[in-house]
């Protein structure tokens, strides 16, 4: 249980776009427009992320008038700091493991064809010999 809970916080935070926001509510609270405009990001994306956010706990919200305003869970806050305090000296080990390489070649291999699901059936069918 307690590997699938490092996983899940993880995971949470490994999202480019969920780590972003994390990052600037570091600073300090933004509603849902500041975020997307200091990110780059539309409304809907940052509303999905930090849905997850919330549903995680790593961010609390309160109405503003009428904007619900976002800002970090104190305490994650400490965890974060923790956590940066040691990547420095793990960062060459981190950038150097082949095995984690060779797993991000695959990642960036999955999401090609899955933006592409057309091109790779048609690759399939053309392997197997099995052709329109």
């Amino acid at each position: 249980m307690l590997a699938r809970l490092y996983r899940e916080f993880f995971r949470a935070l490994a999202n480019p776009t969920r780590f972003a926001i994390v990052q600037l509510l570091r600073t300090e609270p933004h509603n849902v427009g500041q975020i997307g405009g200091k990110l780059g990001l539309e409304q809907s994306r940052v509303s999905h992320n930090l849905a997850c956010l919330l549903n995680c706990d790593f961010v609390e919200r309160e109405w503003r008038g009428k904007n619900r305003v976002y800002r970090l869970n104190p305490d994650l806050a400490p965890i974060l700091t923790g956590i940066e305090k040691h990547l420095h000296r793990y960062a060459p080990a981190l950038d150097t493991c082949g095995v984690l390489n060779a797993e991000s070649g695959l990642v960036r291999l999955e999401s090609k064809t899955a933006s592409r699901p057309r091109r790779r059936a048609t690759r399939m069918r053309s392997i197997s010999g099995v052709s329109k």
